[in-house]
């Protein structure tokens, strides 16, 4: 596809103008992928920050391509049952640390099958959602739950909310941000004081991801949908950047080779 991708002139992260590239990969085997999407995704690396991107992000045309497709599990109320139990174990954490919900705003961002938000609501938060596909937030809406459809950054002007979030998850959204400090900071100006943010996706620097490289077998280079591969640590200097501080790590349940932190607003 002609200029599928807006290339990146620098880091994304650090904006160093000091980037090369680190690999390119065939993704025509991956579920979203089709024509006429380009068949292969090139990583890059930062010489100054050492973090991994691709080359560009998708066009808005690219992404009308891209999310034509929808896997199972970003379908509202698939396997939710099953789903209910994981997200039990990330509302809990959120819970331990800042106390009962008291419906208190939970704003969760991509929601997906919709199982976190639900679990949320289930616990005593009062909840809304946000999320890049329309029928997600169609089918959500016709479950009886407020959700917009678009980004939190249009969503922090567009939309009033009937107070200030005090927990603002994003499961596995952040690696599909063209520029993540920019959501951070709009999650930091949008959520109250005290507050927590949830955070989740692949960790570049777990023992496993490097086992995977040395064995040719690592899924998330092939992975379409991601902009950004996070090590802990490089995810830790990003969150304080954007006025959060790391105070709880743990292995995701949700996808492989995944961290969930949860940081407190500083």
């Amino acid at each position: 596809m002609e200029n599928e991708r807006t290339k990146y002139a620098a880091c994304p992260l650090c904006e160093s103008g000091e980037i090369s590239a680190l690999a390119t990969v065939n993704c025509t085997g991956h579920a979203m992928w089709r024509e006429p999407l380009e068949p292969n995704i090139t990583w890059m690396q930062c010489g100054t920050c050492d973090h991994v991107f691709t080359d560009g992000f998708f066009t808005e045309a690219a992404l009308d391509v891209l999310f034509g497709n929808t896997q199972d599990m970003q379908i509202v109320g698939n396997d939710i049952e099953y789903h209910r139990n994981i997200s039990a174990k990330m509302v809990q954490r959120v819970v331990e640390a800042l106390g009962l919900p008291n419906d208190r705003l939970w704003l969760d961002i991509g929601f997906g099958n919709g199982s976190l938000l639900m679990t949320a609501k289930e616990f005593g938060f009062d909840v809304f959602g946000i999320d890049l596909r329309k029928k997600n937030v169609e089918d959500l809406n016709a479950c009886g739950f407020s959700a917009y459809h678009g980004t939190l950054r249009s969503a922090a002007s567009e939309v009033t909310f009937n107070s200030r979030p005090s927990v603002i998850s994003m499961a596995d959204v952040v690696e599909h941000e063209p520029y993540p400090l920019e959501t951070l900071r709009t999650a930091r100006e949008l959520i109250s004081s005290p507050g927590m943010l949830l955070i989740s996706m692949p960790n570049a620097s777990a023992p496993l991801w490097h086992y995977w490289n040395a064995t040719d077998q690592n899924p998330y280079w092939h992975e379409i949908e991601h902009y950004h591969n996070f090590t802990r640590e490089r995810l830790y200097d990003v969150l304080r950047d954007s006025g959060f501080e790391p105070r709880h790590y743990a292995i995701s349940e949700r996808y492989r080779c995944c961290m969930e932190v949860l940081a407190a607003t500083a």
